[in-house]
């Protein structure tokens, strides 16, 4: 079973704005210590965490970022 952690940079105003998309960078870990850059776009950050976890198989944690 997957576990995933999240570690953002937090954008305060995006919770005000949340019904505006935005693209996120997300760094995705695996259990075996690997590391793969994804790009998301999404509402929020647990929204790209979630997405970019979809999308590595074996995903451990995501590191997000975003840009305004």
């Amino acid at each position: 079973m997957t576990h995933i952690s999240q570690f953002a940079v937090k954008d305060f105003d995006a919770y005000e704005n949340s019904n505006e998309l935005k693209e996120y960078q997300v760094e995705v870990i695996t259990f075996d210590g690997e590391s793969e850059t994804v790009y998301v776009e999404a509402y929020n950050e647990d929204e790209a965490s979630n997405k970019a976890a979809a999308q590595v198989g074996n995903a451990d944690y995501t590191m997000v970022y975003s840009y305004n």
